[in-house]
């Protein structure tokens, strides 16, 4: 039988779900690294009989690893490698928010949220009640920025200011807050070796791991790095069939 080629160039979709859950699986984005390593833990029996080597070896399995890179920045991606929780932040109109000031010409004040600057953005002076304060010009007494106001008068002081804005639709990560959850993950791949031809790739329970770096500043695409734990699922059952993975390649005749 003629020897068929079977070189392969894989690329692809990652789908996820939460693992046990009846959940759609969803595209968790652009990603060019999914590679699946094995550590073992090897016992040897030398062979005493005379011409050295083994008589018998067992290697046993120890865990199951992936290596996954991410390049979209969602909300979710970022949370599952920084184990993160994600709380959904208000889009209603926030009225006097009280922030503090170093009032110090050309400081920062940031808002509690990123404020949408096309809606009308309010900043007023703080005073003792029942005074009102006294609201400041913009261009004149402060400018706005997509994170908050920069002053540019004295009438910015220590007493702080009161603003009023509309935040923008946004998530906001708290990093180390949450804990990690297990997926079910799809990899919905191509080769591309042989003309786009399908494989598939089902981690059927899967926990990933910290980054060990989240690059906030680059000169380059940035990618979120980050080992994947490949768990046994004991709802799978049967005699031949993987707790881990499963991947389906097609079959090709000469």
């Amino acid at each position: 039988m003629a020897q068929v080629d079977r070189s392969f160039i894989g690329e692809g979709i990652i789908y996820a779900r939460k693992y046990g859950s009846q959940d759609p699986f969803l595209d968790i984005g652009n990603c060019d690294t999914f590679n699946v390593a094995y550590a073992t833990e090897k016992k040897q029996l030398p062979n005493y009989r005379g011409g050295g080597g083994n008589r018998n070896v067992k290697e046993q399995v120890t865990g199951v690893t992936a290596a996954i890179g991410m390049y979209d920045l969602t909300p979710e991606n970022i949370a599952r490698v920084t184990n993160s929780a994600i709380a959904s932040v208000p889009t209603t109109a926030i009225v006097d928010e009280q922030l503090v000031a170093g009032g110090v010409i050309g400081e920062l004040i940031p808002f509690n949220h990123l404020p949408d600057t096309v809606q009308t953005v309010t900043v007023k002076t703080v005073v003792d009640a029942p005074a009102e304060g006294v609201e400041l010009v913009a261009g004149t007494d402060y400018v706005l920025t997509p994170h908050g106001i920069i002053t540019k008068s004295a009438a910015v002081t220590t007493a702080g200011v009161s603003v009023s804005y509309t935040p923008l639709k946004a998530s906001a990560l708290h990093m180390l807050a949450g804990a990690p959850a297990e997926l079910e993950l799809y990899i919905a791949g191509l080769n591309d070796a042989q003309s786009g031809e399908p494989f598939s790739l089902r981690p059927r329970r899967a926990k990933f791991g910290l980054t060990s770096e989240l690059p906030v500043f680059s000169q380059e695409y940035v990618k979120l790095a980050s080992t994947v734990e490949l768990l046994a699922d004991d709802l799978v059952q049967g005699a031949g069939i993987s707790k881990f993975c499963q991947m389906d390649v097609v079959n090709k005749a000469a």
